[in-house]
Formats: C-alpha cells, sequence, structure tokens
C-alpha cells in the first residue's frame, strides 16, 4: 500500500490511543455504520484503501476533523516519547518495503549523521571545561 494510507492509518491510530480508545470501542462508536475491529486494524495498518465516507465516520466516531487528522507534523498533547514512537513506526513502515541493500545504506548514514552530532557535542563540552 501507498505511503500515504500508512500515514493516515498511523495518524489514525495515534489520535485514537491519545483518546484512549480500544480498536472495539472505536468499531462501537462506528454506530450504525458499524465497522468490525479487524477493519480497524487494516485501517490504522495502511492495508486496507478506504473511501472518504468510511474516513469520514472514523473522524466522527474520534470527535476531530480533518485539519486534526492530515496535520502529519503537528503532534500536540503527546508526551517526547510518543512523538519518538510515532515517527520511528511511520519510518519503519516505509523501510520495510525498501530492499535490504537501501536499508542498510540508511542505518549506516544514520549513524553517521549521529557521531557527526555526537562529536561536535563532545567538543562543546570539551571547550567549555
Amino acid at each position: 500500500m501507498s505511503d500515504f494510507l500508512r500515514l493516515v492509518g498511523e495518524r489514525l491510530r495515534m489520535v485514537r490511543k491519545l483518546k484512549g480508545l480500544t480498536q472495539d470501542q472505536l468499531a462501537e462508536r462506528t454506530g450504525k455504520d458499524s465497522m468490525s475491529k479487524s477493519h480497524i486494524s487494516d485501517i490504522e495498518r495502511g492495508q486496507r484503501n478506504i473511501s472518504l465516507l468510511t474516513l469520514e465516520i472514523l473522524m466522527n466516531a474520534l470527535e476531530i476533523d480533518p485539519s486534526e487528522l492530515f496535520n502529519f507534523q503537528k503532534f500536540d498533547g503527546v508526551e517526547e516519547i510518543h512523538k519518538k514512537k510515532l515517527i520511528l513506526d511511520i519510518h519503519k513502515s516505509m523501510l520495510m518495503e525498501r530492499g535490504l541493500d537501501e536499508v542498510k545504506y540508511v542505518v549506516r548514514t544514520t549513524n553517521d549523521f549521529l557521531d557527526t552530532i555526537d562529536a561536535k557535542e563532545s567538543g562543546r563540552r570539551n571547550k567549555n571545561k
């Protein structure tokens, strides 16, 4: 599935969890348009292409508007660790579709980047002593 479906699914999952709801509880909130827990799970994992009507039903059940759902840069109300986990989960799902060589390249590049930052921080600490 597409990265966009995964992002929307991750965002729906994050909002659901922030509201303290399980997938079963969210399914119950969809009312007469009732969805199953497995349907919601598929959506949250980006495994199901949904209609705008289904998206509207979920937003109504979660009591959010489109701007809250589609603002992928905004993580208000989530503690720092939750922000990190969401970002890591999104990137993990994107990397799972890549080949092993590409994933290794991303890991090497990330390690190089973090080593550079750590070296700069270490240099600043030693300079301030």
